[in-house]
């Protein structure tokens, strides 16, 4: 293991998993995993951890997103000046930790990079939700530029722009917290070799609660003029729909080619473009959607309301 800075990994979940264990395994001695559950009834509440591990029961929700609200009391009760926000929803190799963490000593807040992928409904939005927005966190483009993942960031005290408690407290009001930490870090490298995949569901169901969460976070915080131009677009299909489904499945072709995917659903992209202005209409107009096991409301004014306190059982990230 190399000579890093010591690091409090910070892990909202229910479970103690495999990816539990793959964290542990990559802890450095004074390193410490901080696994973050909602109630004393998650199974991960009764588990025995190993050495340099904590399970933190971190109540319920109140105005903010469960994991916001469990990332606020993992802040609260880190100890060391670096830390780690990371996801139970991929796998990592033994040197997952080490190799995020040295992109944050080499470049300041650093972030690996999800690809969103899944099959059934989901299988035509990926080359959009999936796809594009990788793309653009690779190579910094538009408003993806200098996002902080929540699913694998590192940053430390000092280069939080506000001060930890500052952060906590603003946790507890909002609903992304990969939003708000982008807006307190002056930058973020993203972090190339670290591009991830993070299978979602594909249900129906779970696949529009999905795209309404994601597009209200962009829409509500950084304003719609933007989607609704792009669904807007979709006139081009109307005029030439054949030049267009060509240009959108050769272009999209090249976007999973530059990222290294090799998955057909690229293929899928003319559908997809043919949903956005529906997904954007739904977006807007519906506030509400569950989220893994809560059901919440998102106005459009940013105020949170968690509509179903006590989280059922879901596997919807």
């Amino acid at each position: 293991m190399s000579d890093r800075d010591p690091v409090s990994v910070l892990l909202p979940t229910r479970e103690w998993s495999p990816v539990c264990d793959q964290l542990a395994a990559g802890l450095g001695p004074d390193d410490e995993l901080l696994v973050l559950c909602d109630a004393a009834t998650d199974p991960v509440a009764s588990h025995d951890p190993p050495a340099g591990v904590d399970v933190l029961v971190t109540g319920d929700p109140e105005g903010c997103a469960g994991k916001a609200n469990a990332l606020a009391v993992g802040m609260e009760r880190a100890t060391n000046d670096r830390f780690v926000w990371t996801d139970d929803d991929f796998s990592r190799d033994p040197g997952w930790l080490d190799e995020l963490v040295a992109a944050g000593e080499r470049h300041g807040p650093a972030s690996a990079i999800p690809f969103f992928c899944g099959g059934g409904w989901w299988r035509p939005l990926e080359p959009w939700f999936g796809a594009l927005f990788t793309l653009c966190f690779v190579f910094q483009v538009g408003g993806v530029a200098d996002t902080a993942w929540g699913g694998g960031v590192t940053f430390t005290r000092d280069e939080l722009t506000v001060d930890v408690s500052t952060l906590c407290a603003e946790l507890r009001g909002v609903l992304s917290d990969d939003y708000l930490l982008t807006q307190r870090l002056p930058s973020v490298h993203p972090v190339r070799s670290m591009v991830t995949p993070v299978e979602v569901a594909g249900e129906f169901r779970a696949v529009v609660d999905r795209v309404v969460r994601f597009t209200r976070i962009v829409g509500v915080n950084e304003g719609w003029s933007g989607i609704v131009l792009l669904s807007l677009s979709v006139v081009a299909a109307v005029v030439a729909p054949f030049p267009v489904a060509l240009l959108l499945t050769v272009g999209f072709g090249l976007v999973y080619a530059t990222l290294g995917i090799r998955r057909g659903t690229f293929l899928l992209a003319l559908i997809g473009f043919l949903l956005l202005p529906l997904v954007t209409l739904v977006s807007f107009v519906r506030t509400d959607f569950d989220w893994a096991g809560r059901r919440y409301r998102f106005a459009h004014d940013g105020r949170v309301t968690v509509l179903d306190p006590s989280r059922h059982a879901s596997d919807d990230g």
